[in-house]
C-alpha cells in the first residue's frame, strides 16, 4: 500500500549514504516531505536531487548549527512530525587500543546528535497530532561484542536515551529505535566484501544472510506510521535473529 507518509514532514540524519539514505527513498516514495542532513555534502547533494528534497550540510554534534538547520528546515516544511536519527560512526578496536578522542568522536556522534536532534525538533514535533522519533542504534546496544566498547556504550545510551525520551513525551509522540545487525553498509565494507568474513557472520544468524539497507528502511516506516501506533519505548532488532541466541 503506497502513500503510508502522506502529508508527513521528516527530518532524516545521516542521509547521505546507507541506511539513512535508503530511508529517504522510501519516505519519498510513500509520500513524505523530506529534510535530509548529513555532513557529506557531496553525498547530500546527489539524494536530495534525486528525491526533489532539501539538504542541509550539518554536523549532528554541532548544538549550534542542528539548532539553526532544524528550525530553517521546519519553517520551510510548515512543521516536523518525523525524525530518523540515522547519523553514526563506528570504530571496532579492541579498549587497550581505543583512542580516547573516538572514544568522545562516537558518544558525540551516535549519543549526544541524537539528543541534539530531539531538542532542537521537539518544539515542532510537540505541535503534531502524532509524531515519531526513530534513533539507529545497533545490536551492540543490546550485547556485547569484541572491540566495541567505545560504540557498543555510544549505542546502548542512545537506545535507552530513546526508550527514556518516549515516557517524557508520550502520548503524542512516540520513540522507539532500531538495533540493526551487520547490515551492508560503507561502514560495514570491510565485512561483506570479504567472502570468508561475510559467510561467517552470516552463519551467526538464524537467516544465514547478512542485512540490506532495505530491511532497516522497512522497519523504520513501520515505527514511523500507525502500523506501529501502540508501540513506544522499545528496541526493534533487525538482526536476522542473532540477539536473541
Amino acid at each position: 500500500m503506497a502513500g503510508r507518509m502522506n502529508a508527513r514532514k521528516v527530518l532524516i540524519t545521516g542521509a547521505a549514504s546507507g541506511m539513512g539514505r535508503e530511508i529517504a527513498r522510501l519516505f519519498s516514495a510513500e509520500g513524505a516531505a523530506l529534510a535530509l542532513l548529513d555532513r557529506d555534502e557531496t553525498g547530500l547533494k546527489g539524494i536530495a536531487a534525486e528525491l526533489g528534497a532539501a539538504g542541509y550540510a550539518c554536523d549532528v554534534t554541532d548544538r549550534d548549527s542542528v539548532n539553526q538547520i532544524v528550525a530553517e528546515a521546519g519553517e520551510a516544511m510548515g512543521g516536523i512530525d518525523g525524525l530518523i536519527n540515522a547519523a553514526g560512526i563506528l570504530d571496532i578496536t579492541p579498549f587497550d587500543d581505543l583512542d580516547p578522542a573516538s572514544w568522545d568522536r562516537m558518544i558525540a556522534v551516535n549519543l549526544t546528535g541524537p539528543f541534539n536532534m530531539v531538542k532542537a525538533a521537539l518544539p515542532f514535533l510537540s505541535k503534531a497530532d502524532a509524531a515519531t522519533i526513530v534513533t539507529i542504534a545497533s545490536v551492540s546496544a543490546l550485547m556485547p561484542m569484541p572491540g566495541t566498547a567505545g560504540y557498543s556504550a555510544s549505542k546502548a545510551g542512545a537506545a535507552m536515551f530513546t526508550k527514556s525520551i518516549a515516557m517524557d513525551l508520550g502520548p503524542n509522540i512516540r520513540a522507539n529505535s532500531i538495533c540493526p545487525g551487520v547490515i551492508k553498509t560503507e561502514m560495514t565494507r570491510y565485512l561483506w566484501e570479504n567472502p570468508e568474513h561475510s559467510e561467517r557472520a552470516a552463519d551467526r544468524v538464524a537467516l544465514k544472510r547478512l542485512g540490506e539497507v532495505s530491511d532497516v528502511a522497512r522497519a523504520a516506516l513501520f515505527l514511523s506510521t500507525e502500523d506501529s501506533g501502540f508501540t513506544t519505548g522499545t528496541e526493534l532488532p533487525v538482526d536476522g535473529g542473532f540477539s536473541w541466541r
